[in-house]
């Protein structure tokens, strides 16, 4: 049996989240990862994209430390 979809808009979903307590907010938004319907990419899939578009685009491996460095800075 396939489950009813909703659809709603921006503003009625924001209304309804304006009456959740932040507590409230912050379970639902851990239920996909608790539900495992988001995984972390693969590292190796990552480092491979990564690697066409250092070559794709001819960075140096300047640009590229300074990418990497500004990447662990962010939260």
């Amino acid at each position: 049996m396939k489950k009813a979809v909703i659809e709603v808009e921006n503003s009625q979903l924001l209304n309804a989240l304006e009456q959740l307590s932040p507590t409230e907010i912050k379970k639902l938004m851990d239920t996909p990862f608790l539900k495992r319907l988001f995984k972390k990419p693969d590292l190796e899939d990552v480092a491979a994209k990564t690697r066409r578009v250092i070559r794709k685009e001819g960075f140096t491996p300047k640009i590229v430390e300074e990418a990497v460095e500004w990447a662990r800075k962010q939260e």
